[in-house]
């Protein structure tokens, strides 16, 4: 028994070690397939990725399901193209421009399943979340409104006025519910680029946090910092943050983004070391600050509103 049991042991582990191995040589072929995608030989290549597909337990790299998918086009096999752009598109490939320009496809336009491939493939290349960016952008078409009226508010009547102080007090609390949908959106989905939230992501952030509290501000400023990094927001928008911060703790900012009119001129808040303001500001990719206060335009973004 103990003899019978010893030899069905060896028997599974051959047999597992020739799968292995078979895996191992089979995947050896590709770059033959490739050469021989490359001079046009597009049955014999097909053969191969095939053959190596099929030999692999069915697994296959994208970049040559898609060799793959092309030869069958070029062969006029219609259900085995398919079967392989299929495959492509479930793996999240999303290079829409080069499938659809790809004459080894053309013959396959007009039939109506390549415009559900199309369409997978494009899903897989667009990440914008709908309902965020959406409500990111109506927030901003809010600030802009409610900051045009408030400006002409201030003009007619003055800064002061009955009128002009109670629109302040209703943007004040519109203010604490754009804070509220800001952190949801933030806590859910972390801080994304335009390509998740759309254009008007970043400038409603900022937005958003300079007219939040201090605290606020600095509960989420590691994430403006991290998102400035990774290229999802403007340096602009995390130096202005920073020396908002600064300038409520310490009377002084680090970038010298917050200006003041001077005779009308304008110049910046007082600048901890302002000798080497530059040099911060380039270690950032931001402009001399010379540079920013010769194009400094107040109103070209709502980060400067005036709580």
């Amino acid at each position: 028994m103990c003899l019978k049991y010893c030899c069905l042991l060896l028997l599974i582990i051959f047999t597992l070690e020739s799968k292995a191995q078979d895996k191992q040589n089979y995947s050896l072929p590709l770059h033959v397939a490739d050469s021989l995608f490359a001079s046009r030989k597009y049955q014999k290549a097909a053969t191969v990725y095939t053959t190596v597909r099929t030999l692999n337990y069915g697994v296959l790299d994208t970049a040559h399901l898609y060799k793959a998918a092309a030869c069958w086009a070029a062969l006029g096999k219609r259900d085995s193209a398919f079967l392989y752009l299929e495959l492509i598109a479930s793996r999240g490939f999303e290079n829409e421009v080069q499938l659809s320009a790809d004459p080894l496809f053309m013959r396959l336009h007009r039939d109506s399943q390549w415009e559900t491939i199309v369409a997978a493939v494009h899903q897989n290349r667009v990440k914008l979340i709908p309902s965020v960016a959406m409500e990111l952008s109506q927030m901003l078409k809010n600030y802009k409104a409610s900051f045009e009226q408030y400006q002409e508010l201030v003009n007619r009547y003055g800064k002061n006025s009955t009128e002009a102080n109670a629109l302040k007090s209703y943007l004040l609390k519109t203010d604490s519910i754009n804070y509220v949908k800001i952190t949801s959106i933030v806590n859910t989905y972390g801080w994304k680029g335009n390509e998740y939230f759309g254009p008007d992501g970043p400038e409603v952030l900022i937005t958003t946090l300079l007219h939040a509290s201090i605290t606020n501000q600095k509960r989420y400023f590691s994430i403006v910092r991290t998102a400035a990094l990774n290229g999802s927001l403007p340096v602009e928008g995390f130096a202005i943050i920073a020396d908002n911060i600064a300038l409520y703790e310490k009377n002084t900012q680090i970038y010298g983004t917050h200006l003041r009119l001077n005779k009308g001129q304008y110049e910046a808040y007082a600048i901890a070391d302002e000798a080497e303001v530059d040099v911060r500001r380039n270690q950032i990719g931001l402009c001399t600050l010379a540079v920013y206060l010769q194009n400094f335009k107040p109103y070209s973004n709502l980060y400067y509103y005036i709580k």
